[in-house]
């Protein structure tokens, strides 16, 4: 007899509206994993003088297996799961932009320019034929591709400029959110029952789940996701999930 405190790798293989794997990642910091087994209970009563209202028949029906999951590593892949989106890849090339007229909001308001990652070496900016300063009558968010006029500057009003600059190359995964209404996934992996020393294997075949966790991108501490919903039996199987214990 033994207690039951698991250590474990475990994996996501995130499939297909026909079951079909789109690529396993982990393994996961997994901070939660439950499986819930639950049944509906359908009951005869006596409705006889002597013993109206006992149970003549009793009989339980499994309800399907309810399955949740936590974790707080954010790799894009996993973070889709929590943010119901799909994974892009970003590919963006360099370019250069020359003298490129644009208007400057007045009151110190931000002016995208149009590309990201902006180059720190070659950036011009101009009134005119006037040359600007930076810091003096502009400042740059070099990241986001912004500009903004300086209080007391030379276009603290706002108004016409031109402006020469490089963009550097981006490449990366992006999140496109809200659109995957449910994640199809097999939860699986090993691992060691401390109690006792012995491996253990979980594996969930399919499981139909959706984010039950608000991501945070404003936390203070690290950002965990979740998922919950339901354990599904598939063709061929016939348990929606197994636990085995292995002998040393």
């Amino acid at each position: 007899m033994s207690g039951l405190l698991v250590a474990g790798n475990f994996f996501i293989d995130r499939l297909n509206s026909q079951g079909q794997s789109l690529g396993i990642f982990g393994p996961i910091n997994m901070t939660k994993l439950t499986v819930k087994t639950d049944a509906d209970t359908v009951t005869r009563t006596s409705k006889k003088k002597q013993s109206y209202g006992q149970a003549l028949d009793d009989v339980k029906i499994a309800k399907p297996a309810e399955v949740a999951c936590e974790f707080d590593d954010q790799p894009a892949e996993l973070l889709a799961l929590a943010l119901m989106g799909k994974v892009t890849a970003l590919n963006e090339g360099s370019g250069t932009v020359t003298d490129e007229a644009k208007t400057l909001p007045a009151n110190q308001g931000w002016l995208e320019l149009g590309h990201k990652n902006l180059a720190t070496d070659g950036l011009v900016v101009k009134q005119g034929a006037t040359q600007l300063a930076l810091g003096a009558d502009f400042e740059v968010n070099y990241a986001l591709g912004m500009i903004r006029s300086v209080e007391g500057g030379a276009v603290a009003a706002g108004g016409s400029i031109t402006v020469t600059y490089q963009h550097n190359a981006r490449s990366g995964k992006t999140i496109e959110g809200g659109m995957e209404s449910q994640v199809r996934a097999r939860i699986f992996g090993e691992g060691t029952n401390l109690a006792n020393g012995k491996a253990i294997e979980l594996e969930i075949f399919d499981a139909s789940m959706m984010p039950d966790k608000e991501i945070d991108f404003a936390a203070s501490e690290f950002v965990s996701g979740g998922l919950s919903g339901t354990a599904k039996l598939p063709q061929g199987k016939t348990s929606p999930f197994t636990y085995t214990e292995l002998d040393a």
